[in-house]
């Protein structure tokens, strides 16, 4: 086995080892991981150093059969990085790569139950945004959203651009926030028709003529771009916002007095725990699109020098795709 690990000072090493699957886990041969440059840039500057292995989305290969859970030999899965487990005697959900070892790497074991077959119509390119998907099912759960009701969303990352094909299909309206004018162009393509820059737009002034004067119903901030507080400005009063995406570790800016006087009311939801299924059923169905994202690829081997790269220049790639021989 051979994994990328990242170090107290930021240094990239490639560590060898054995590897065998403990009891209720199967081993599998990773094949392609999908970073952000925005993962990659927070996790150098993450002070908890217990995770040294990013990536939380992964295609692999199954590389020991497992007929008592109908997994042959070979084949193609997703893997979900959702992983539950107790903690202080109580069950919680941790994400690969962000609260634990992750899947840069050529081989890992996980749980039997995070691993999910691929229909043959799902391309590697789109099912290694199954966990994006699944998260953004988990916001809107979150979210007491009708039909028809406008949701504006900050941030045009992988996440921004899920939920924006999410809440189209949900019969919700979006409004998507960003100041890189090529990812809201990329929205654009998928028919999100309100994007705003605020390098050009004056927000409230542009969310008011959408609405009506009413401002949107809910908010989704993607911790990516713009600042918390655009969400909470573009929202009427007693609306709920939700904070959404893997732990980005750095401080944003609230105001408070926002919050207080609109009584608004704010969550987080930082994984897709049981949305995996829901998720795969919705890229076979070509429900969400991806074409675009991917905006980087990169052999196993480039891994430090994107890494220090993407640490530089946060924004310069939306999504790297790493191919694993």
């Amino acid at each position: 086995m051979k994994a990328w690990h990242i170090g107290n000072l930021n240094e990239i090493t490639l560590e060898e080892g054995t590897l065998a699957p403990r009891e209720g886990e199967i081993k599998v041969k990773v094949a392609k991981v999908a970073l952000s440059s925005t993962d990659m840039s927070c996790f150098a500057d993450r002070d908890n150093t217990a995770v040294e292995v990013p990536g939380h989305a992964a295609i692999a290969y199954v590389s020991d059969e497992n007929e008592e859970h109908g997994f042959m030999l070979g084949s193609r899965v997703v893997i979900n990085p959702f992983v539950k487990t107790q903690e202080h005697g109580e069950a919680v959900v941790k994400t690969m790569g962000v609260d634990m070892n992750g899947l840069m790497q050529d081989f890992v074991c996980v749980p039997i139950e995070n691993v999910f077959p691929l229909p043959d119509g799902i391309a590697d390119d789109e099912a290694v945004f199954a966990e994006h998907i699944a998260m953004g099912n988990k916001v809107f759960s979150a979210l007491p959203c009708e039909e028809g009701d406008y949701v504006v969303i900050v941030g045009a990352g992988t996440l921004g651009l899920v939920l924006c094909q999410l809440a189209t299909y949900y019969q919700m309206v979006p409004i998507l926030v960003d100041l890189d004018a090529d990812k809201l162009e990329l929205a654009k393509k998928w028919d999100v028709y309100y994007t705003l820059n605020p390098t050009y737009d004056n927000l409230e002034r542009k969310v008011q003529e959408i609405t009506g004067g009413r401002m949107c119903e809910s908010a989704v901030f993607t911790s990516e771009g713009v600042g918390l507080n655009a969400a909470l400005r573009l929202v009427k009063n007693g609306s709920e916002v939700v904070i959404a995406g893997h732990a980005a570790y750095e401080k944003h800016q609230v105001d408070m007095n926002i919050i207080l006087k609109k009584q608004l009311k704010v969550k987080g939801v930082c994984n897709g725990a049981g949305e995996m299924p829901s998720a795969i059923n919705l890229l076979a169905n070509s429900i969400v699109h991806t074409d675009g994202i991917i905006t980087e690829r990169a052999d196993f081997d480039k891994m430090p020098s994107i890494f220090e790269e993407c640490v530089k220049y946060p924004y310069k790639y939306n999504t790297v795709l790493f191919m694993i021989d």
